[in-house]
């Protein structure tokens, strides 16, 4: 993930980007909660929440170890650990935001993991889902003459197959880069209220 955000093409590093940012102005600003990135990757989005909204206590997961320790050294202040999404160590309701950017797409058996996303949610807790919209990348990537298909995206979604797993209430939808509708937008964010 390092090489999106920092990427030499300059609409790749602002679409990432870009994401991150409108998932964090997603958070509500107003007391402490506990936040989880599922599938944290390197870290990014947990520094990037720490330094816009310092007062929240921050977890992370992923299933990869180098990118467990890439993380826990991009932010020390947050507990993060190697585990996989479709059964976390954390216990019923335990967060207020679970946060899963870019991931589903990337697991196979991607029921048990929203499941288990769901489960450590607590009531009234916010769930926010990022995805490509592939058949959109697929196309640009052909067109810039790069590798059409990503090996390990397992899964295509809308907004209505993630919504049809989702046993929480359709909060906010946000189509990146500009909003427009979600067929044509490169990714998209949904927000689900439990």
């Amino acid at each position: 993930m390092d090489n999106l955000y920092k990427s030499s093409n300059y609409f790749v590093k602002y679409l990432h980007n870009k994401r991150l940012l409108k998932i964090i102005n997603l958070i509500p600003k107003k007391k402490k909660l506990k936040i989880l990135d599922a599938g944290c990757g390197e870290g990014h989005l947990l520094k990037m929440i720490n330094h816009n909204q310092k007062k929240h206590s921050l977890y992370g997961v992923d299933i990869t170890p180098i990118a467990v320790k890439s993380a826990k050294l991009r932010q020390p202040l947050a507990t993060i650990s190697n585990e996989c999404l479709d059964s976390l160590s954390f216990s019923s309701n335990y967060f207020d935001i679970v946060i899963c950017t870019e991931v589903i797409e990337h697991i196979p058996d991607y029921h048990k993991a929203l499941n288990e996303l769901q489960r450590v949610l607590k009531k009234d807790g916010l769930l926010i889902i990022s995805f490509p919209n592939e058949p959109i990348c697929i196309l640009l990537r052909l067109l810039f003459f790069r590798k059409p298909f990503i090996k390990d995206h397992y899964n295509w979604f809308s907004p209505r197959k993630i919504s049809k797993c989702i046993r929480s209430q359709y909060h906010k939808k946000v189509n990146l880069p500009f909003n427009l509708p979600w067929f044509i937008s490169l990714i998209n964010i949904l927000v689900f209220k439990k």
